[in-house]
């Protein structure tokens, strides 16, 4: 493999082209299904646009992530290390740069309010790889609120406030909270060499367990106002069918105390995801 496609390779991988998919999917529907927006206007250069400058955004964040985390891992997976070997950390770094840049101009053209949201979210990916993320609890909740404003922006871009919207959005932050303390503890081994304050490095497997739980709570908590507040019976049955899992989520947890199980805990997480992302379609 010759230095372009190594190198081309490296820059989508370390950029989550699946991921950054999603994320455009999900403001797609977002608009669709909750906004109630007709698909003439979905599809004018504007709103596509606005998909693009979010991964944009989202592609450098993985990427500057993977830059600083290179050391860390090396230690917890060296096999799919890809700044530093398939792709060069100084092509890493530019990449960043040019993406991050065109997002945010790209932002500032469709909306100044959108521009000014992607240099926060930009300026907060950043500091959350070279900083935050070594604080206990702010790098967990940092990537939770980013996540969540991927949704919000979406109200931000139409200028319409929608309950339901901040409701998926209130969730998807909840879900992805769990989602990152889980990843800490199947990461915990390389970060508490690099002085990286996780909640289980700080708290242990049990406090760390103790934290998704209640996060689970408020989750459940407001996935159950959310249930009795909608007239919708199709979404009631499909949130229904999801706490069951997410009870046995909760029990597979309880009894987790081997590498592999959290694994198997992270992939029932990003099915709960596909699942709100799917329930959407009900609305």
């Amino acid at each position: 493999m010759n230095f372009l496609s190594k190198n081309t390779v490296g820059f989508l991988t370390a950029s989550r082209i699946p991921n950054l998919f999603i994320i455009g999917l999900t403001q797609f529907i977002t608009a669709y299904y909750l906004l109630d927006k007709p698909i003439s206007i979905l599809v004018k250069p504007n709103f596509l646009l606005f998909i693009l400058s979010t991964g944009m955004i989202g592609a450098a964040g993985y990427i500057i992530n993977d830059y600083f985390d290179q050391k860390i891992d090396m230690v917890n997976r060296p096999t799919k290390v890809i700044v530093g070997t398939t792709f060069r950390r100084r092509l890493a770094l530019v990449s960043h740069i040019v993406l991050t840049f065109s997002g945010i101009a790209i932002g500032f053209l469709i909306d100044p309010s959108i521009g000014a949201i992607h240099v926060f979210s930009a300026g907060a990916l950043w500091t959350y790889s070279v900083v935050i993320r070594r604080w206990l609890l702010l790098g967990t909740l940092t990537i939770a609120f980013l996540a969540c404003l991927t949704l919000l922006l979406v109200m931000v871009y139409f200028r319409e406030f929608n309950l339901l919207v901040v409701a998926y959005a209130l969730f998807g932050c909840v879900i992805i909270f769990i989602r990152e303390s889980v990843k800490d503890i199947i990461s915990a081994k390389g970060e508490v060499q690099f002085g990286i304050l996780s909640i289980p490095i700080v708290w242990g497997i049990r406090g760390a367990k103790l934290a998704i739980y209640l996060a689970g709570v408020a989750g459940v908590a407001m996935l159950t106002f959310y249930l009795l507040s909608i007239p919708n019976w199709h979404v009631r049955y499909f949130f229904f069918a999801m706490l069951l899992f997410v009870f046995w989520m909760a029990y597979q947890l309880a009894n987790a105390d081997k590498m592999r199980d959290f694994k198997s805990i992270k992939v029932y997480i990003d099915i709960v995801i596909l699942a709100g992302l799917v329930s959407m379609l009900l609305i």
